[in-house]
């Protein structure tokens, strides 16, 4: 007899990491959805682009059933975590084998979930994007991260195993015995893809129009210390920036147009937002500047130089990352270095459980598996 899944699916740019594996889950098993807070039906989309439409075309062919949360479930609508929807308190949950969360933090009423589950049911849950640390504007690790997080305030609360991106956030934990590395699935489709070197991308975090729950944000004195002209004279390249949209916070035109208004004259750019593959975005990059996110493992994976920006976000794994920097008047040359530097193969070994190698997919399904007793 297959085995039965049940994927929570919550926000997508937290889940897209390792919605790859559904098709994987799919080979053994007969799987159900259970769409919450950002990607139930009922959500206003926030940015410019609906990715529950390209969550759906993708992948609705691989599930039985699907459970909508409804407007109950939205957390920015006011959804109470000790409240669950209705969908969730009806659900039976004694059915399924494995639960997977799409992320590890507990909202939504899935504790609801985890109480009423068969005793033999494991809850696999996913780190929170590149830390599972509460944002913090000074984030002081063991090995780049804290102990008092989503992954271990969570556990046995929400979830039974957690997955991380690799050895570094691993090894910041006392008890790792259900602390399990899987790297980012969806990174493994940058092997498909030719690097073109076409522009300079810039990937930020909060800007300066709006609250920053981080020491930096990327305002006008971040903008001027980058000296975008003369990187863009010396490079000879197009400058394109990459915001990211947010339930709660700002607009995608005002974000926009805050840049555009802190650009120097002269300076060749444009502005993205949502967009569709950000494989294809990564791998059309000369060189990336962003803060600390996970998308900035991508570049790193794939040999495209990076530099991050210090303190412009939580700095997890990329604690040790050899062009971790502060911005300052010696930005350019900490952009040559870097750009000389070549692919970081140490850092991606010890960072990504099958990025040197493109092969976290499955790797990670392989540890699925082993977990099930398959």
């Amino acid at each position: 007899m297959k085995k039965k899944i049940l994927i929570v699916a919550t926000v997508y740019r937290v889940g897209e990491r390792i919605y790859p594996l559904i098709p994987e889950f799919h080979k053994f098993a007969d799987i159900d959805l259970l769409q919450l807070n950002e990607m139930s039906d009922d959500m206003v989309s926030y940015g410019n682009i609906d990715y529950r439409k390209l969550f759906h075309e993708k992948y609705d062919k691989f599930f039985e059933c699907i459970y909508d949360g409804t407007i109950s479930s939205i957390q920015s609508q006011g959804a109470k975590n000790a409240h669950p929807s209705e969908t969730i308190l009806n659900l039976d949950v004694t059915k399924y084998d494995m639960i997977f969360y799409d992320d590890n933090r507990n909202r939504h009423g899935l504790w609801s979930l985890y109480q009423r589950k068969r005793s033999d049911c494991i809850v696999i849950a996913n780190t929170h994007c590149n830390s599972s640390l509460n944002p913090q504007p000074n984030d002081n690790p063991p090995e780049g991260h804290s102990n008092g997080n989503y992954i271990v305030d969570n556990y046995q609360k929400v979830f039974d195993y957690c997955f991380v991106h690799g050895d570094i956030e691993r090894n910041a934990y006392d008890n790792k015995d259900y602390i399990i590395t899987g790297g980012i699935p969806s990174n493994d489709e940058l092997k498909y893809y030719d690097r073109t070197d076409d522009f300079i991308l810039i990937i930020v975090n909060f800007l300066g129009n709006a609250y920053c729950p981080y020491n930096v944000s990327f305002d006008e004195d971040m903008f001027n210390k980058l000296n975008l002209l003369e990187l863009q004279k010396q490079y000879n390249k197009n400058v394109v920036f990459k915001t990211k949209s947010r339930a709660n916070h700002s607009s995608v035109m005002a974000d926009q147009n805050y840049i555009k208004y802190l650009m120097p004259d002269g300076l060749n750019f444009d502005i993205i937002t949502d967009f569709e593959d950000n494989n294809q975005l990564i791998c059309g990059a000369s060189l990336v500047i962003g803060s600390t996110s996970t998308l900035s493992f991508k570049p790193i994976q794939k040999g495209v130089p990076t530099v991050l920006t210090n303190k412009t976000g939580c700095t997890g794994s990329f604690y040790n990352y050899r062009s971790l920097v502060d911005v300052d008047e010696n930005f350019i040359e900490k952009v040559e270095n870097e750009i000389l530097s070549g692919r970081d193969i140490k850092f991606i070994e010890n960072a990504l459980e099958g990025g040197l190698h493109f092969n976290a997919t499955e790797k990670y399904n392989h540890k699925v598996k082993e977990l099930m007793g398959v």
